[in-house]
């Protein structure tokens, strides 16, 4: 317990790193609090919250230029690229929503849905990400691991799930929710100081040898990721893969070939 509450002084190198909040709360309430409580604990720290209610970020039409044909392609005019700008500028990001009705907030579920390409051309391999998700009683864990699943998508390197709960309101839940605020920010600033990425997982595996082979074979369909993919092997970036993953991807790809001959 004391080295959670003395985690301040854990952090490995002396980085005061660039990090941007992108906040999925139609409210200032406490998703925006613990928020502010991070940038409270490391006032140093360059911490930019962007609250996406007082952004205009339009509802995805699901038109799919941006898979296809590339992200420049989207019909949409807002404020999209400034927010992945933020996203590129900083060293690293979190990923933070109310649960709403058992998952993040349809704001959220928005943004996660107008960067969707990059789930299939990820570039964010360099960059360390943490998910926060806060409730009343229930609901953090599928909220975080949907978000977890789609940055690892885009390539962050994702270093902690912050799961809080607000029942009672009370000073010690205060206390108690604040000891895991301040391991979360202690687990993201190191992975940034230190640059050790995370493994790939078998899904990011197997995504990548299955949009590699698919746009290998609908080249003038899937243009954008075919570009993207055309002069890569093995995996997205330089890491080294699990043996037994590459098998499974193996497996996949076949799975894929025998339905799209029969079925497609």
């Amino acid at each position: 317990m004391n080295q959670i509450l003395e985690s301040k002084m854990n952090v490995k190198g002396q980085r005061n790193p660039k990090i941007v909040a992108i906040c999925g709360s139609p409210r200032k309430g406490l998703t925006k609090k613990a928020l502010d409580q991070m940038r409270d604990l490391y006032p140093d720290i360059n911490l930019k919250i962007l609250m996406l209610k007082d952004l205009s970020l339009k509802p995805c039409l699901g038109c799919y230029s941006c898979v296809l044909k590339g992200e420049d392609r989207c019909p949409l005019k807002d404020d999209r690229k400034i927010i992945l700008q933020d996203m590129i500028d900083a060293d690293g990001v979190i990923f933070a929503s109310p649960v709403f009705v058992n998952t993040i907030t349809a704001m959220m579920k928005n943004f996660f849905e107008r960067l969707g390409y990059l789930a299939h051309r990820p570039v964010f391999f360099e960059k360390y990400a943490m998910v926060m998700s806060v409730c009343g009683g229930f609901g953090t864990e599928p909220a975080n691991k949907y978000m977890q699943d789609i940055a690892q998508s885009f390539g962050f390197n994702v270093v902690n799930s912050l799961e809080l709960k607000y029942s009672s309101r009370s000073e010690k839940e205060h206390n108690y929710n604040l000891q895991f605020i301040k391991k979360a920010m202690v687990d993201l600033l190191n992975g940034i100081n230190t640059q050790i990425k995370t493994k790939p997982t078998i899904t990011q595996v197997v995504m990548f040898n299955l949009f590699k082979y698919i746009s290998s074979v609908k080249k003038d369909y899937f243009s954008a990721d075919y570009e993207y993919y055309k002069s890569k092997s093995g995996f997205f970036d330089e890491r080294k893969i699990n043996f037994f993953y590459n098998w499974i991807a193996k497996q996949q790809i076949k799975k894929f070939k025998k339905d799209f001959v029969q079925n497609r």
